[in-house]
């Protein structure tokens, strides 16, 4: 057994498929939603289930002779000097397609002013 939504779906499909085919309007559902039919809407807010009150367990402090996890300093030099490396790299790559861009779009505006004057 078809939904009744979908039903009324489709018998606007077909209404509109039937009336005038060069009508632009966009198709509008008429038939109103009785709120008795408990359909579940967007704005709708499921109740939360109660929390249970738990206390907080406190965090263990950190142990003072325990020293803290250092990164690779060695490792994290060796990315930032590789990474400064690639970039300028690229940059030396692209300046000169740059360059010739940036003259050749100046010198089309100068021609262009040139023409109006």
């Amino acid at each position: 057994m078809p939904s009744p939504i979908l039903a009324r779906a489709d018998a606007l499909m077909q209404r509109r498929h039937l009336a005038a085919g060069d009508s632009e309007e966009v198709p509008v559902l008429t038939d109103a939603i009785d709120i008795d039919d408990d359909i579940p809407v967007l704005v709708d807010v499921a109740p939360q289930p109660a929390a249970t009150d738990t206390p907080a367990t406190p965090t263990p402090a950190a142990d003072p002779a325990t020293p803290a996890a250092t990164l690779d300093t060695a490792w994290g030099e060796a990315l930032a000097e590789e990474l400064g490396r690639r970039i300028e790299a690229r940059l030396l790559a692209e300046i000169p397609r740059i360059v010739a861009s940036t003259v050749s779009e100046l010198l089309g505006e100068q021609e262009a002013r040139n023409k109006r004057d």
